[in-house]
């Protein structure tokens, strides 16, 4: 029986004459390459090859380096143009123009400034939560501290402003008792039409930080004011109650991470039509409360935040504690778009209160929005609200609701 084994090797025979005949003509072929074509010997220094010749991709691939990988790496950015190199260089001392000495320093200073400018305009970017890209001015090797909760800015050039533009800690977009204007009619099974109207806003009038108007740095004093009022619909739209809000946040901000504290005072005030029905007592409702609030911007897009209260005084049917939190995606003021352009954004939160054994309501909005330079928000869209009721008067009923509404950020 014949057997073939695929990994045996024939024996070759030796053949020492012809294996140093080959060897023989390697030799004199790679002697001919080394001595008959010397350097090429340059008269002129104006004549040395400039960056761009250095640089320019097909000659640099053919005459000097043809890996593929040190190519990419160097040249598919043209951020990293060699025209950023202004300097002029300066030959060695004793070296001839022309010479191999004089030719690899001119190749090393090309070299050198371009290594400069790329470094100079380097920004990477980092990883943030879920795998967000996050634009920052960290770099490998930075601390946790440095890429997380340093600002980008130098504080060294921050400046006090007085009525500054932009806003450090913008209000909670589906939060229900934020300080802004909005106009939202909602159906509800039970209630039927509700037309719930805010009248207020926030402003910054004080900052110690940067000047920019979108996601600025620093330390910012607010002030904030609304009235929260219902017009009853399916009643000849009749003043059913309105709550009032006043307060001064104090924010600390960088361009992740936003901190805010405070003082603010809530009451509620039932309408004159609905304090005459017997069937409608007044709740004794108010809050003098402290906020320890925070959120985390990840991209240019999206916040998650949470806000604790503590109420240091409280009406009758108020209890101390109140919880906050939520996420959004809404795209910030891009001076590369125009203002007429609509974006989508969503928005969900929830606020939990102590009087409800910690139980709440849950709002979420989906719609489009715009931005102004000074980054100023104007949305329409849909909301869902599901809980106890947001006005304080009511705040022990529960209501299933949903409607269209309009929202504006100052």
């Amino acid at each position: 029986m014949l057997k073939f084994n695929v990994f045996q090797r024939t024996p070759r025979r030796r053949r020492p004459v012809a294996t140093a005949l080959s060897f023989a003509v390697v030799g004199a072929f790679l002697a001919s390459t080394a001595f008959a074509t010397p350097r090429t010997e340059i008269d002129d220094f104006d004549a040395v090859p400039s960056d761009a010749e250095y640089y320019d991709d097909a000659t640099y691939d053919e005459t000097t380096y043809e890996d593929e990988v040190y190519e990419e790496e160097y040249y598919a950015d043209d951020a990293y143009a060699p025209e950023t190199s202004g300097a002029v260089f300066a030959p060695p001392s004793g070296a001839d123009v022309g010479s191999n000495a004089f030719l690899d320093a001119a190749t090393a200073d090309v070299f050198a400034r371009r290594e400069k400018a790329r470094a100079e305009k380097e920004r990477k970017n980092s990883t943030g939560l879920f795998g967000y890209p996050v634009e920052t001015a960290a770099k490998d090797g930075d601390t946790f501290r440095e890429r997380w909760l340093a600002t980008d800015s130098d504080s060294q050039t921050w400046v006090p402003q007085l009525l500054p533009q932009g806003l450090m800690y913008p209000s909670y977009l589906a939060g229900r008792k934020e300080p802004r204007l909005q106009s939202v009619i909602t159906y509800d099974d039970d209630y039927g039409t509700l037309w719930d109207i805010t009248l207020g806003g926030r402003a910054p009038i004080f900052r110690y930080g940067t000047t920019e108007t979108v996601r600025p740095e620093g330390w910012e004093l607010e002030l904030e004011g609304a009235a929260l009022l219902r017009l009853d619909w399916e009643r000849n739209r009749n003043l059913a109650a309105t709550d009032y809000r006043a307060g001064v946040p104090l924010v600390y901000g960088t361009k992740r991470w936003q901190f805010k504290t405070g003082y603010y005072h809530v009451s509620s005030h039932l309408g004159d039509n609905y304090l005459m029905d017997d069937f409608k007592p007044r709740v004794h409702y108010s809050r003098d409360s402290i906020l320890f609030g925070f959120a985390f911007t990840p991209t240019n897009a999206v916040r998650m935040y949470a806000e604790a209260d503590l109420a240091f005084h409280t009406g009758e049917t108020t209890d101390p504690l109140e919880f906050q939190f939520g996420f959004e995606y809404s795209p910030q003021f891009n001076p590369n778009m125009s203002n007429w352009a609509a974006l989508p954004f969503l928005a969900t939160h929830a606020h939990l209160y102590e009087e409800r054994d910690f139980g709440g309501y849950f709002t979420a909005q989906i719609g489009l929005q715009w931005r102004s330079a000074t980054n100023a928000l104007m949305r329409v869209g849909f909301e869902y609200f599901n809980g106890g009721d947001d006005l304080y008067q009511f705040h022990h009923n529960h209501q299933c609701k949903y409607g269209f509404g309009f929202w504006y950020d100052f």
